[in-house]
């Protein structure tokens, strides 16, 4: 993978771009084409488009969450996925959607704030 630095005019700084391999065979939940992923994908990149690629936020923030090239740059919640029905450490995109670690699908949650400071996300509806 070729990564580049580009500047960002939303974050005000350069930041690290990258394009993932597609994967032709179709396999479920993985894209047949290349895309370009933002390593640095932040907490207000989630809101409107990104400035760099004119893609939704989210779908930016899906994308670096799939690619697991930078799992440290999501909040995590433990919770069930409502695709593959596993209890697992959910990566959170913004404060509505998750991407399972497991299954790469996307899902919508509610975050339940639990009182001793951990918390729980809950099939939305």
């Amino acid at each position: 993978m070729d990564e580049r630095l580009v500047y960002c005019p939303g974050c005000n700084h350069k930041v690290r771009l990258v394009v993932t391999e597609g994967h032709p065979d179709g396999q479920a939940n993985l894209p047949e084409d290349a895309q370009v992923v933002c390593l640095d994908f932040g907490e207000g990149c989630s809101e409107g488009s990104c400035p760099v690629t004119g893609r939704p936020g989210v779908i930016m923030g899906v994308r670096l969450a799939r690619s697991h090239l930078n799992d440290e740059a999501f909040r995590v919640v433990h919770g069930e996925c409502a695709s593959c029905g596993l209890l697992t450490s959910l990566e959170m995109v913004d404060e509505e959607h998750a991407v399972c670690p497991l299954c790469n699908s996307t899902n919508t949650y509610v975050i339940v704030d639990l009182e001793d400071g951990d918390a729980v996300a809950v099939t939305g509806t």
